[in-house]
């Protein structure tokens, strides 16, 4: 699956505006918290009552009712605690709600983290690292803010508008008619807002997405892009994105200063009629639908309660254009978390204790594409157990291929792979791996220090035995010759190292992990013919009691094999030693041939 096979190429009719799915798994990130965001929902309630109370008691103290009799410092103490309520439980509110929200969005961020990690290789040759960042940096902290505000806001709309229009048919039913006048005016707004917005969102999460992706992308190539002068062409590149990206946001805000100023003119219009209205009605306290004749105090809360009637309208909105973003991101979290796995665990898998290291492939067929060419096809091959098997062959043969698919970083379309008898399907990849040494052309180290990169599957190794197993590799010396040996800092991805250094420590890494099978990728490739010879000669020495795939493209790499294995179009040609393929003098000889002519590489 590419990213363009994901949302990128769903078009906008075939999405939901509000998916109540969507919302529903937001808020069941909570886990044990929700009835901290449920208190929270009550507690904002609790704050809409005090506002509307705020209001009522205000109208007391002007229509001076009781206070002429109790005083007016007693008058003013319902209005205080009031007052205080709202304050109060708008604080509790508040921190409730960002304890739960946060605690959700760690949830989300591991939910999202371990999915990552357990996705096939074939997941990520199709999909940038940025534009995975940007999943899980900008649209999760999306949703945390609607998440955040989502209930606060539609229990202040509900509790206050409720409260609104009930207080004003207790002063007179008649005076809810501005309100219902307005209400077509401002649907009809909101329809208009909702179907430009709703596409408008999605497509400026999808533009960030590829900005961020680009931007990855240039800072881990940074050295092609200077080495092939590529700056200016570069930022053209990243122009354009960012051109479409800046478009895209200036049209959301563009919408909203057309929609959110209309809203207020909408209340302040509100306003103006409202007090006309009142006004009218003090003049004519006759009117059949009045029942009663308006007081100052009365006046007053009418004016004061249809404002609190727009407020929480505008929030409503506003909550809206929250949500569609809040769906997009929700959307592109979880369809990574809800990937299937294309490379699964099997329901009962075969215990592995020992691994003997016996390896065959039996009729394998694969394509990396399910319509794409076939890169292995009916291909057999056994590999006994400690047996050291050298591939060798043109660039694109098939030989990485063979090495991923022994690591099931792939399955195969046809036949199967079996190590030690059984189909690597049957057993669990997490103990298939542990008991794998992988070595690729360019070893991948992360940030830390060259021990924590050393220790990286066995991170309870002591520093001593590290040490000591360098020293036995050969490697020692290499390390030590590093600014600050096994505490050196390495930069992500190592690019504070040579190539020859990088990959001293990768291939040491692996060797220390005492693997039952061990998988080079050409692991000699980036070295130096000083430190080549040490690397050689350890690895020599550790490959005699372990299976061993060896894919070089030098000479002197696999001429020592037990066998080698020579595969062309993903079929094997020939198979042998090195003296018994010599004496062939087939597609083999041919490529040493080619090796002396090129200073020893095979192809």
């Amino acid at each position: 699956m590419s990213e363009e096979q994901t949302t990128e190429l769903r078009k906008d009719e075939d999405r939901k505006a509000l998916s109540p799915r969507l919302i529903g798994r937001m808020f069941a990130t909570l886990g044990g918290y929700k009835w901290l965001v449920f208190a929270g929902c009550a507690m904002v309630c609790i704050c809409a009552w005090a506002d509307m109370q705020i209001i009522h008691e205000a109208t007391i103290i002007i229509n001076g009712d009781t206070w002429r009799d109790t005083g007016l410092f007693q008058a003013f103490i319902p209005l205080l605690i009031a007052c205080f309520l709202n304050r109060l439980f708008g604080w509790l509110q508040w921190v409730a709600t960002i304890f739960a929200t946060n605690r959700a969005v760690a949830r989300l961020r591991k939910a999202f983290y371990s999915k990552l990690l357990v996705l096939p290789k074939a997941f990520f040759d199709s999909h940038k690292a940025g534009w995975l960042t940007a999943r899980s940096t900008g649209d999760i902290e999306v949703l945390q803010d609607f998440m955040t505000y989502a209930l606060m806001m539609l229990g202040v709309f509900g509790t206050i508008t409720v409260s609104a229009w009930h207080r004003i048919s207790q002063i007179a039913p008649v005076l809810l008619l501005p309100a219902i006048g307005m209400m077509p005016l401002i649907l009809f707004m909101t329809v208009f807002y909702k179907r430009r917005m709703s596409s408008l969102q999605r497509s400026a999460r999808e533009q960030n997405s590829r900005l961020v992706a680009n931007m990855s992308e240039a800072v881990r190539g940074v050295r092609v892009v200077h080495a092939f002068a590529r700056q200016e062409r570069n930022l053209e590149d990243f122009n354009t994105l960012n051109l479409k990206s800046h478009d895209t946001e200036i049209e959301v805000a563009r919408l909203d200063a057309l929609f959110m100023p209309a809203l207020d003119f909408i209340g302040v219009l509100n306003t103006v009629i409202v007090i006309a209205f009142a006004a009218w009605l003090l003049e004519n306290p006759g009117f059949p639908l009045l029942g009663k004749p308006l007081t100052t105090g009365d006046i007053i809360a009418y004016v004061l309660y249809m404002n609190v009637i727009i407020w929480p309208t505008r929030m409503l909105v506003e909550l809206y254009g929250m949500s569609i973003r809040a769906m997009a991101a929700a959307e592109r979290i979880f369809e990574i978390i809800d990937m299937p796995f294309s490379i699964a665990d099997p329901p009962s898998p075969v215990p592995l204790t020992v691994l003997r290291g016996e390896i065959a492939f039996e009729n394998a067929g694969f394509r990396y594409q399910q319509e794409g060419d076939w890169i292995l096809r009916d291909l057999s091959l056994h590999i006994k157990p400690g047996e050291t098997i050298a591939l060798v062959g043109e660039t694109g043969a098939g030989k990485t291929t063979m090495a991923s698919l022994i690591a099931r970083f792939y399955d195969l379309q046809e036949g199967r792979i079996t190590i030690d008898g059984v189909d690597i399907r049957q057993y669990r990849q997490r103990d298939l791996h542990t008991r794998m040494g992988i070595v690729l052309q360019q070893g991948y180290l992360f940030s830390g220090t060259v021990m924590d990169n050393l220790r990286f599957r066995r991170a309870d190794m002591p520093e001593t035995e590290v040490i000591e197993q360098a020293k036995l590799l050969g490697t020692h010396e290499a390390i030590m010759a590093l600014s600050d040996g096994y505490d050196t800092v390495i930069l992500e991805g190592g690019e504070s190292l040579s190539l020859g250094q990088r990959q001293v420590i990768a291939i040491t890494r692996a060797l220390l992990a005492d693997p039952a099978i061990l998988i080079l990728d050409e692991p000699t490739s980036a070295l130096d013919m000083h430190t080549e010879a040490v690397i050689q000669q350890a690895i020599s020495g550790l490959i005699r009691n372990r299976t061993t795939i060896l894919i070089a493209h030098r000479l002197s790499t696999v001429r020592h094999a037990d066998r080698i294995v020579a595969i062309r179009h993903g079929q094997i040609i020939e198979s042998g030693t090195h003296n018994e393929l010599i004496a062939r003098n087939g597609y083999y000889h041919t490529l040493v041939n080619l090796a002396d002519s090129t200073g020893g590489r095979l192809s």
